[in-house]
């Protein structure tokens, strides 16, 4: 693949992960951790260029990708911050993300279906 094309989200997730100072609060591995889980909520949306995305996206659409990885960040934070594997209590108070806490967008595509008809 070409190295110059990214995932738009990460770039997102990055900014936001900066704004809130994560680095000050969390170890690396945290921060890792946390990006992840945000990123597997949130849409792909490759690209090659930032500055063509945002020239060619609606300034509603901006505020919806930030209003989606702002509510992602916090998802993942409160499930690192609740990390069982770090409490010695195995069952009590788990957090648990259900695919409903997935983001979907509008005009979001469909994935492909895997059928192809050539005539």
């Amino acid at each position: 693949m070409e190295s110059n094309i990214h995932n738009y989200m990460e770039v997102l997730v990055g900014k936001r992960f900066i704004e809130l100072n994560f680095h000050q609060n969390y170890t690396n591995d945290q921060i890792t951790d946390m990006k992840c889980i945000s990123l597997n909520q949130l849409p792909t949306l490759y690209i090659r260029y930032s500055l063509d995305m945002l020239a060619a996206t609606s300034q509603k659409k901006l505020m919806q990708y930030d209003e989606m990885v702002a509510a992602a960040v916090e998802n993942a934070e409160k499930m690192v911050v609740n990390d069982r594997r770090q409490r010695d209590d195995d069952f009590e108070n788990i957090v648990v993300y259900a695919a409903k806490d997935r983001f979907e967008l509008e005009d979001e595509e469909l994935p492909f279906s895997g059928e192809i008809k050539l005539d």
